[in-house]
């Protein structure tokens, strides 16, 4: 029976169909019940994961171009906007310029009549086109400095200032007029004007011994003054060693501190107001002191103007602008605030005098820097000869007193 059973057996597994045997196997321990999927499933999973990826590094690379061709737009819509000679460019957007006389009461006028704002009368002024919103200060011709008026100020031009009488000023636009000489010789060759000093002679004496003498000194004299351009000639090309440090940036390396090069000698006198609004009156009173203002100078101005600390700080500063005068007083401002500790004020100082100096040159108000600077130092070349000379000259007068 055995064998018989044996012989049903073999048939029945020979009789399982052949799709169902290879399309499944069983797993062990699952009682018959677990199934694995063919490979086939197994690829359609992966080309999906596939896909999606590419999808996801489209959508990334889409994302980081977008702002490119943004800015590229912007960059573009920016060189097409362009604006009449009246007007100024701001974000992209042309605004009108403000006629002489007149500011702007906001951001970006469009219209002249309803957003440019008149300057006070007989205290401001503004003598150009411009895109500002102050207007600048007149300027006051101080007796005490040998001044008088002789334009009063409109709200398009600033006050006009001349020598009072019996004094004088070499260069023009000057803030500080000095008095006439007196020849002690009672000689004069040329009068006192304006525009230069009485020119003294001197009496001739007649005896041979003086008039050696005389001749020696002018021979002295001639040596003197070729030493004396020689030594000027020296201390110039001294000078060319000096070096400036990164030109585009403009920062001269002083001896102590790099002051930023905005013009050779700026006016300083219609920024007044600006400059010491960016400072308190301590430090403005610091500031003079240091600049060897006069104590009875500074309870003056303190006095005239009781109670307003504006017009107090404009009279102390002006008092010190007048006597240093406008050679190098910038200069000077920028490095006495840094030895000062007063940085910080510097740094807004500098900063709003650029603003105002560009926007001068462009309503017509620029100079030309290369030629400035030459006549200067051809200037300082002549004062510096001059000054030796006449220091010989003394010399010489006070030997022939002595023999006389």
């Amino acid at each position: 029976m055995g064998g018989a059973a044996g012989h049903g057996r073999a048939p029945a597994a020979r009789a399982v169909p052949q799709e169902r045997a290879t399309s499944r196997r069983r797993v062990p321990g699952s009682g018959g019940m677990g199934t694995v999927r063919d490979g086939g499933g197994v690829a359609r999973g992966f080309l999906a994961l596939l896909l999606v990826a590419l999808l996801v590094i489209e959508t990334q690379c889409k994302n980081d171009t977008e702002p490119l061709i943004t800015s590229n737009r912007r960059i573009i819509s920016k060189r097409d906007v362009y604006c009449q000679e009246d007007e100024y460019n701001l974000d992209t957007q042309c605004c009108k310029k403000c006629r002489s006389g007149f500011v702007k009461n906001v951001s970006c006028p469009t219209d002249v009549t309803k957003h440019c704002a008149p300057c006070q009368k007989g205290k401001e002024f503004m003598d150009h086109p411009n895109d500002l919103d102050e207007c600048f200060r007149c300027k006051w011709c101080d007796s005490h400095f040998g001044l008088e008026f002789v334009k009063n100020c409109t709200p398009e031009e600033d006050t006009q200032c001349a020598c009072a009488k019996n004094h004088f000023c070499s260069t023009t636009g000057c803030d500080t007029c000095l008095p006439c000489t007196i020849c002690e010789s009672g000689v004069i060759e040329e009068q006192c004007t304006a525009a230069s000093d009485t020119v003294c002679g001197t009496k001739v004496p007649t005896d041979p011994a003086t008039l050696g003498l005389i001749i020696a000194g002018v021979v002295l004299l001639s040596i003197l003054s070729i030493i004396a351009g020689a030594i000027v000639w020296y201390k110039r090309r001294k000078q060319k060693d000096l070096t400036i440090n990164d030109p585009g940036n403009g920062v001269y390396q002083g001896e102590h501190v790099d002051i930023p090069l905005i013009v050779e000698d700026v006016d300083l006198s219609r920024y007044i107001p600006g400059i010491v609004a960016e400072m308190t009156l301590k430090e403005v009173k610091t500031f003079v002191r240091h600049r060897n203002v006069s104590e009875p100078d500074i309870d003056q101005s303190i006095q005239d103007f009781p109670g307003d600390t504006s017009e107090q700080k404009i009279r102390l500063f002006r008092v010190w602008y007048q006597s240093h005068g406008m050679k190098g007083a910038y200069k000077t401002l920028i490095r006495s605030l840094r030895e000062l500790k007063m940085c910080a004020v510097a740094d807004k100082i500098e900063k709003k005098l650029k603003a105002a100096i560009s926007s001068s040159r462009e309503g017509g108000q620029s100079c030309n820097p290369d030629t400035e600077q030459s006549s200067q130092e051809g200037g300082n070349s002549y004062s510096e000869s001059a000054e030796l000379s006449k220091a010989s000259a003394a010399s010489l007068e006070e030997t022939l007193h002595r023999v006389t």
